[in-house]
């Protein structure tokens, strides 16, 4: 937090934790940095959740890229995966278009899901014209939340890092004593020029500093004028929460005729997580025993990271 400024800021840096990831993807370095720079974003945005959900990025693309995934609940869990076009390759250098929206037909999404059976999962499209993950996902939270927010995100493939900026709502209305200005509080009068100058040291952060600064030599670095409160640090580690009684859920609401087809075809039914490269294989035994148990209470929540 800024002391006189109403904004906030979230750091994140992934390592061993995102070699997690990385090591499980033989793809181009401009494929694996837009994975790197969405599973930064996925973090950023799930550190400011009120309740035990996840945030889901997702890219639909036209481009040598198909499918990108990230994903991160409240507890910084994450796990993100990434599939390629079967006729199209990345080209060195390819930039954000050329990956995901050659044609102009790409789709990128935020979904928020509670995880909670009282609410539904609520999803908000962000447009693909823009330069970048970080770009895209700006135009998108100005827009939607109201909060002007920025973005940098960077990844080298062995170290993915991202830093927000976000604008919090201002006492409107309300006049600040001279000794609420003493102690650094700011008016609305005067809170634009304190947020730009917040975006405009921002600015000045590269890409290198980015992945390999010190968070507190960082914070130091770039806002010391601006009178930086270091808050609580959280662990992010990769996590998938797949499982084998999860598969089998799936499995039962294909339906026993799709299951019985399946096997009739290849002599037991095979599904890989894209996220962790887990197989879990059913024979015909295992099949029966889906249908003849007690049906699944609750739900898996959404389908489409499977």
């Amino acid at each position: 937090m800024f002391e006189g400024v109403s904004a906030r800021a979230h750091l994140v840096r992934i390592d061993q934790s995102w070699l997690e990831v990385a090591h499980r993807h033989d793809e181009a370095p401009e494929v694996i940095g837009l994975l790197g720079e969405m599973s930064c974003a996925s973090i950023l945005l799930s550190a400011s959740l009120k309740y035990q959900g996840s945030v889901i990025l997702q890219i639909h693309g036209d481009g040598p890229v198909r499918l990108a995934v990230a994903e991160c609940n409240a507890s910084l869990d994450f796990r993100s995966t990434i599939k390629m076009s079967e006729t199209l390759t990345a080209k060195p250098g390819a930039g954000w278009k050329e990956l995901v929206n050659q044609n102009n037909l790409g789709r990128f999404s935020v979904v928020l899901d509670p995880q909670v059976s009282a609410q539904s999962p609520y999803q908000g499209i962000v447009p693909l014209h823009e330069e970048g993950v970080a770009q895209a996902l700006e135009s998108y939270m100005t827009r939607s939340e109201q909060l002007p927010t920025r973005l940098w995100l960077a990844c080298n493939g062995d170290r993915a890092a991202g830093l927000l900026l976000q604008r919090m709502p201002t006492e409107g209305g309300i006049s600040l004593s001279d000794t609420d200005v003493a102690q650094g509080k700011t008016s609305p009068a005067n809170s634009d020029e304190a947020w730009h100058a917040l975006v405009t040291l921002a600015d000045t952060l590269t890409r290198e500093e980015l992945l390999g600064t010190d968070p507190q030599t960082l914070l130091h670095q770039l806002f010391w004028e601006k009178r930086p409160r270091l808050l609580e640090q959280k662990p992010v580690q990769f996590h998938c929460p797949c499982s084998r009684e999860k598969v089998g859920k799936m499995l039962r609401t294909l339906g026993h005729s799709e299951v019985d087809s399946i096997l009739s075809e290849q002599g037991q039914v095979e599904v890989n997580c894209d996220f962790c490269n887990t197989n879990y294989a059913f024979d015909a035994v295992d099949c029966a025993a889906l249908f003849t148990d007690a049906p699944p209470s609750g739900s898996m929540g959404p389908q489409t990271l499977q």
